[in-house]
């Protein structure tokens, strides 16, 4: 009965949780906080296309990762346990996903999909793992460690693997590029994937069946998917060779000669230097 109000609210608490807070930190330390962000003004649409290219690429690796995460030899309580919080999990997202018609799949595409790509891209790319590149100097601990908690944050036992895979290619195209944009239209497409097998699958007015969420593809899928993303991977390359920038290289704030750390001033100590 509540399934508008729950979509809504969903929105809302993703909105103070996962925008505002990288937001605010770049307009704290970054005198062009959204370009540091990775929100640059253009888009190299044969990017993106190859981005979209990418992502459905990686579908089948994706359900194959969840696969076998559920054929490790898992305790019978601690499988319970997984199974719960997944049934769960999936049950708030056939709330949020109710669809009686069109009109309901395109809110559902705007709320489920297009929301949380902006609002978690912006934390977890343009943030966390744009801040932690930049302290430990090595781009793929970062986007490893941002990839886990991205992960994590899902609360999906059972999909965690699979969700890591999905955090490694966006941080991936994130790190290559610099453009937020990017990353946001592969978790968008990831997402709309999702929202529109559902759509097809279920009957106008009727309870979406966790089955539905739950179907997976055969595991050798997920073989030949790796070996056409990593192809895809190295097609992006090489078109996107011109936006290759190293994200978050912009001015740092007044007072402030470290580009690698906004947090120490001049002296190497925390905190800004007044200049005369």
């Amino acid at each position: 009965e509540n399934a508008d109000a729950f979509r809504w609210l969903n929105s809302i608490t993703n909105l103070f949780f996962f925008f505002i807070p990288p937001v605010i930190y770049g307009l704290l330390c970054h005198q062009k906080p959204f370009v540091h962000l990775g929100l640059k003004k253009t888009i190299d649409w044969r990017s993106a296309g190859v981005v979209v290219m990418i992502m459905v690429a990686a579908l089948p690796m994706v359900s194959a990762l969840q696969e076998l995460t559920e054929l490790y030899p898992w305790s019978k309580a601690a499988l319970a346990k997984f199974k719960l919080a997944e049934d769960e999990y999936n049950k708030a997202v056939a709330i949020m996903a109710k669809m009686d018609d069109f009109g309901d799949y395109l809110l559902s595409v705007f709320v489920i999909a297009l929301l949380p790509a902006i609002f978690e891209e912006t934390l977890f790319r343009g943030g966390i793992q744009n801040l932690l590149a930049r302290w430990f100097k090595t781009p793929l601990l970062a986007i490893v460690i941002t990839a886990i908690v991205f992960s994590a944050v899902h609360g999906s036992y059972l999909g965690f693997l699979s969700r890591f895979a999905l955090g490694f290619l966006l941080g991936w195209i994130y790190h290559r590029t610099g453009n937020l944009w990017l990353s946001i239209i592969g978790h968008f497409l990831n997402n709309a994937v999702g929202v529109t097998a559902l759509y097809l699958t279920s009957k106008p007015g009727s309870k979406t069946e966790n089955s539905v969420l739950e179907q997976t593809l055969p595991l050798w899928t997920g073989l030949v998917s790796i070996a056409i993303v990593y192809a895809l991977f190295m097609l992006f390359e090489k078109v996107s060779k011109n936006e290759i920038d190293h994200p978050g290289e912009e001015l740092p704030m007044p007072g402030v000669r470290h580009y690698t750390d906004p947090f120490l001033d001049d002296t190497g100590s925390f905190g800004h230097t007044k200049h005369n």
